[in-house]
């Protein structure tokens, strides 16, 4: 009977020819496979660009540093939907709002009561 720790000690076994080599993984890897591995590095690249973005955004916001911690929180934790959202915040909702109201102070604790909307200022069809 042969010995077993003989056979895993065995230089023919223990080979590195005989294992497949990156020539080899290359060839058996699918014909679009090049196509599909650099759409995921742009679709990468656009996340962490949005990322940054969002982050560089946040730090020049005019919110406090306490109130910026939950938007840092999730910008992390939700890689396309926090920067999105803190985006659109930045750049959509705050100047709106503080066109509406110029007293309006995000870092504010006290609740303000929006005053009735004119007539004719609402949205078309509203």
């Amino acid at each position: 009977m042969p010995d077993a720790t003989a056979a895993v000690l065995d230089p023919a076994v223990l080979d590195p020819a005989a294992l497949p080599g990156p020539a080899v993984l290359a060839a058996s890897a699918p014909a679009g496979q090049p196509a599909v591995d650099a759409l995921m590095w742009a679709v990468a690249l656009v996340v962490l660009g949005v990322l940054v973005a969002a982050l560089v955004s946040l730090s020049r916001s005019p919110l406090e540093p306490a109130r910026r911690i939950p938007w840092a929180f999730a910008v992390f934790l939700l890689p396309v939907i926090g920067p999105s959202v803190w985006l659109w915040w930045r750049f959509a909702y705050y100047p709106r709002r503080k066109a509406e109201q110029p007293h309006w102070d995000p870092n504010s604790r006290e609740v303000i009561v929006n005053p009735p909307r004119r007539p004719g200022t609402g949205r078309p069809g509203a």
